[in-house]
């Protein structure tokens, strides 16, 4: 999956300031400058940590440090297991075990949040929150987080992580366990409790519901292992940090023990009302999709085609709207074109292979299944797939491998 830069203009390398006394923080209202992708990427490697546990594998982030006692903040589904030991990994490779667990939600109703604790005497960065508020529809997130792999493998040694760039889509009210915060950014599962970054490097949201996510319990109705196929939409949705901060009093901190800045980013958002680039009418083309508006949403994607013609991405959504309009040469189109301008784009194969197995041509949607897992091995859902096609071709035993290898990554 693509998480390069290309797509991203490289703004000033200027460090946002904060304000501290004495060791404690004050929340700072001095200006924040925003800094290049390059530069969010090593801020957030230095405060995000794998969660391990014996059952499945998580993202967090610290947000605060007292004494030799740190704070990581993450996605209660990540340690939901009250009978497991879970372990930290920080970015210098080091395991802690975790020392306490207190988990936010008590209810359905109550935002998918967890904070657990551990003890170092090693020094470890801790990260500045913003003002979710400020992340609205068209501005620009940073995603992070460590993808899992299969619980057979030891995935405390072989994950690495995952940054990925992506806009706000849309801000959805009520949604359920608090993921409000919507965006296209591609993600893995593992990455659920990582944090989603601003442009400035503040903290505005928690990662943890993803259209595909296989760790994430937060919509694990399309996430098993069913018979049935899902289409990759690279949707996903975080918890506002807003929300967190508003429930401080359940984690027994104080919110001097946290780095806050919520002055206003200098980096506004694209200004969707007036498109004058691809970039432009391809967000406005996402927030359109997300928001149920497919014919308004391929009229974007068109003019983003045709002011740049080399833009993946565009062909890739325009071709998920098409088949969502039920136009299905015209998603296969799509699909093959973005293959063609990125021969790496694991989800148009995965989506392609769907359409190819809708219209009966099992034989073409079986070679984009493996090709997807050619790219990304821990791609449950596309083993799952393929096993249906290769049942509908007669072959039962290479059908029951695929399920077996797909439940093996992903349990269920």
């Amino acid at each position: 999956m693509s998480t390069g830069y290309s797509h991203f203009d490289s703004l000033t390398r200027i460090l946002a300031g904060t304000l501290t006394a004495a060791g404690i923080v004050i929340f700072a209202v001095v200006p924040v400058f925003a800094k290049t992708p390059q530069e969010i990427a090593k801020l957030a490697e230095s405060v995000t940590v794998q969660i391990n546990g014996k059952t499945g594998s998580g993202t967090g982030f610290i947000i605060a440090k007292q004494g030799t006692t740190y704070t990581v903040l993450t996605a209660k589904h990540v340690v939901a297991d009250t009978n497991s030991t879970y372990m930290i990994r920080s970015y210098t490779g080091k395991d802690h075990q975790v020392t306490n667990v207190v988990r936010l939600r008590k209810n359905e109703n109550d935002a998918d949040l967890a904070v657990v604790t551990f003890n170092s005497t090693e020094s470890y960065p801790v990260v500045t929150l913003g003002d979710s508020q400020q992340a609205t529809v068209a501005t620009e997130i940073f995603v992070f987080g460590y993808p899992g792999v299969p619980a057979s493998r030891n995935y405390q040694k072989e994950r690495n992580f995952e940054f990925s760039p992506g806009f706000v889509t849309s801000r959805i009210s009520n949604h359920p366990q608090g993921y409000n915060l919507r965006y296209n950014a591609v993600t893995k599962g593992g990455m659920s409790g990582g944090p989603v970054f601003d442009r400035e490097g503040r903290v505005v949201g928690i990662h943890g519901e993803g259209d595909l996510d296989y760790d994430s319990v937060a919509d694990t109705d399309k996430k098993v292992i069913t018979g049935s196929a899902i289409t990759k939409t690279g949707f996903n949705s975080a918890i506002p940090i807003n929300t967190f901060i508003a429930k401080l009093s359940e984690t027994g901190l104080n919110r001097s023990a946290l780095l806050v800045n919520t002055s206003t980013a200098t980096n506004a958002p694209l200004k969707l009302n007036n498109p004058q680039d691809a970039k432009t009418y391809y967000v406005r083309g996402l927030s359109r999709f997300d928001k149920g508006d497919l014919s308004g949403a391929v009229a974007d994607f068109n003019q983003a085609i045709q002011t740049q013609s080399d833009y993946p991405e565009a062909y890739f959504y325009r071709g998920l709207a098409y088949f969502d309009l039920r136009q299905m040469p015209k998603s296969i189109a799509d699909y093959s074109k973005a293959i063609a301008l990125n021969a790496s784009y694991v989800d148009a194969y995965y989506n392609r292979g769907l359409v190819l197995s809708a219209l009966g041509d099992k034989p073409g949607a079986i070679a984009d299944y493996t090709q997807v897992i050619r790219l990304d091995r821990n791609f449950a859902a596309a083993y799952n797939n393929r096993g249906l096609a290769l049942s509908d071709l007669g072959d039962q035993k290479g059908a029951i491998d695929d399920f077996n290898q797909a439940l093996q990554i992903n349990p269920g």
